[in-house]
């Protein structure tokens, strides 16, 4: 099933139109699809979680094979491993997952005002992971952003005070870090280094008219796709020129929730979206699409030292 919409360009102050194919990728209805990752020699293993589905999902570019399991608690993120195995983002997590058995990772110390779990997470060009925790009411201020290395299993918390943490992306000289705290409505910038982040900045305002930033992914040339709940689309900035949104994607799902490229060259873009039990939901809505946007993407970079 194909779906031609309509993708805007703005280049030198002039907008463009040109048609391309959205097409469901996978028809399996999401409660809270989020977080795609691909992984394999081709970047063709897509996964995926349905948050408040309790579920991880998956499904193979080049094969069409799909598959799911289950899991015991929200989840919030699946994050491919160097060692094959997934670590996702439980309640009570992360855990790590080998295909068999879960097995605790490392847990939070601090104490919870309130109920809180995990959103979304990425890792870093050095191998670590960035993970961001929210409370269930969504309200702002209880949450925080932390960085979890591997080898050493050393959880600490970067940012507190946050709302809901959202997408996360590294520029091509690994010298900034982007980062979306959703009830911001912007992106953040950091000075990143291996040793962690700083210098925090507001570098991209949005507009509430557009909808919630949600997840996004990064492409070669510093693009940042931004997926936009309550928007119905993706959008790309462009962080080499003043943050001009240069693309927009309009998905056939009202929630909109994240995106990842995948395939053989990563010129294909993977798009989340979730249903959340609304009477105004649609049979699109929950359901994971796929384009070719006409930009290569970063590949996946593993979690070390699990």
């Amino acid at each position: 099933m194909a779906l031609t919409l309509l993708v805007y360009s703005r280049y030198y102050s002039e907008m463009s139109a040109a048609q391309i194919k959205v097409e469901i990728f996978d028809e399996r209805q999401c409660i809270l699809g989020e977080g795609p990752v691909s992984t394999g020699p081709t970047h063709s293993e897509v996964q995926w979680v349905d948050i408040e589905g309790m579920k991880v999902l998956s499904r193979n570019l080049e094969t069409g094979h799909a598959s799911e399991y289950s899991v015991s608690e929200h989840i919030g993120f699946v994050i491919p491993t160097e060692s094959g195995k997934d670590l996702l983002g439980t309640v009570s997590g992360p855990v790590l997952y080998d295909g068999k058995d879960f097995t605790p990772f490392v847990t939070r110390s601090e104490p919870d005002a309130i109920p809180m779990r995990w959103n979304d997470a990425k890792v870093d060009p050095a191998g670590d992971l960035w993970l961001g925790s929210m409370s269930y009411t969504e309200d702002g201020g209880h949450g925080a952003l932390y960085r979890l290395k591997g080898k050493s299993k050393e959880l600490k918390r970067f940012v507190p005070g946050t709302s809901i943490s959202n997408g996360l992306a590294w520029s091509a000289d690994r010298k900034t870090f982007f980062y979306i705290d959703t009830l911001n409505f912007g992106v953040d910038a950091f000075d990143y280094s291996p040793e962690g982040i700083t210098n925090r900045r507001l570098i991209a305002p949005f507009s509430q008219d557009l909808g919630y930033p949600d997840g996004m992914c990064i492409d070669t040339e510093d693009g940042l796709w931004i997926a936009f709940y309550n928007g119905a689309a993706i959008r790309r900035f462009d962080t080499r020129n003043n943050f001009a949104m240069t693309h927009e994607i309009k998905v056939p799902a009202t929630r909109t929730t994240s995106c990842a490229f995948a395939g053989k060259n990563l010129d294909q873009l993977i798009i989340t979206s979730a249903e959340r039990n609304n009477p105004t939901s649609t049979a699109n809505d929950g359901q994971t699409f796929i384009c070719e946007p006409g930009f290569t993407g970063t590949a996946t970079t593993l979690f070390a030292g699990a």
